[in-house]
């Protein structure tokens, strides 16, 4: 069990990156980190949360 931290999670690879993990690594703990500008969508990550 690890504990991950993912900057720019919300946007396009990062949030592809978060399911991946989610997925393949499912006892991890993963915070994500975003500004939420333009380019980040908390609904990206939202089913992993």
């Amino acid at each position: 069990m690890a504990n991950l931290l993912v900057t720019g999670g919300a946007g396009f690879i990062g949030g592809n990156f978060v399911h991946y993990w989610a997925k393949q690594h499912p006892d991890d703990t993963i915070i994500v980190l975003d500004c939420l500008t333009y380019a980040g969508n908390r609904s990206t990550i939202a089913d992993v949360a």
